[in-house]
């Protein structure tokens, strides 16, 4: 069995219940008419892990991708969550899109994978930097900086992740 820390914990539980919580709420905002069912129409919710659709250039620009392969808005969910629709017989058009374009895609921008694995590579590149500085400051007393080299990385870490953070919405 796996051990984590007891913050690592916290933090995979409230990710967990968000996770949750979100899913139950398009659940009860995602009923369909039977007028909707019945004309065969499909429909799917475009979802992206930071809240760029609040700005009016990204919104218009997903609508026109989306309407590209037939894709009607149905609602803004929140600023994270698009609804959308489509008629089932729009699917004969889909070799038809751009090259790259998949009619049935439901991430916008960067997916939490993709933010994990920078933010991943950041923190042990910054890590590795400190230890090297430290290494080489302190030579062979190593132990009695070894204080320094958990604090100061520590700190650095938390500076970077909010700066990657921060980058990656703003760019979205």
């Amino acid at each position: 069995m796996t051990h984590f820390p007891h913050g690592a914990f916290i933090a995979i539980h409230a990710a967990e219940e968000q996770r949750k919580k979100l899913y139950q709420e398009e659940e009860e905002m995602t009923s369909y008419k039977s007028e909707d069912l019945e004309k065969d129409w499909e429909f799917k919710i475009v979802r992206s892990t930071s809240p760029v659709f609040r700005k009016p250039e990204v919104f218009q620009g997903l609508l026109a991708e989306e309407s590209l392969a037939g894709w009607e808005l149905v609602e803004k969910l929140d600023d994270t969550r698009i609804r959308f629709k489509r008629r089932r017989d729009a699917r004969r058009r889909d070799s038809s899109l751009p090259p790259g374009m998949d009619p049935y895609r439901t991430q916008y921008g960067a997916n939490s994978s993709q933010t994990t694995l920078v933010m991943m590579g950041i923190v042990m590149a910054v890590v590795l930097a400190v230890g090297s500085i430290v290494f080489f400051l302190t030579g062979d007393e190593f132990s009695e900086a070894l204080p320094f080299f958990v604090t100061i990385p520590t700190i650095l870490v938390t500076l970077a992740g909010f700066f990657v953070v921060a980058r990656l919405r703003s760019r979205q």
